[in-house]
């Protein structure tokens, strides 16, 4: 991953659960992590609302609440800039 003004940093896990099209969950840990980090287990689901698609997401467990708001901060971008791509697309 590179976010815009930084450094490419890395990340490594393993395919849990693949079940398309309602469900994907993996795990996430850093490469070189930080001393609060662990393994966490992603779990996305998806849910068809005709129309739309509902993504409900979990992430856990963390070590520390800053570690946990680093990711909470990371999804919410990544999802807002989704968001955004579909409604140009749309």
């Amino acid at each position: 991953m590179q976010p815009p003004e930084g450094e490419r940093f890395y990340l490594a896990g393993q395919f849990r659960e693949v079940d398309p099209p309602v469900r994907l969950a993996y795990t996430f840990v850093w490469e070189e992590p930080d001393e609060d980090d662990v393994e966490t287990l992603v779990v996305l689901s998806f849910g068809d609302r005709g129309e739309s698609t509902e993504v409900a997401l979990t992430q856990g467990p963390f070590k520390t609440e800053a570690r946990r708001a680093l990711h909470r901060d990371g999804w919410t971008d990544s999802f807002d800039k989704l968001e955004r791509l579909i409604s140009r697309q749309a």
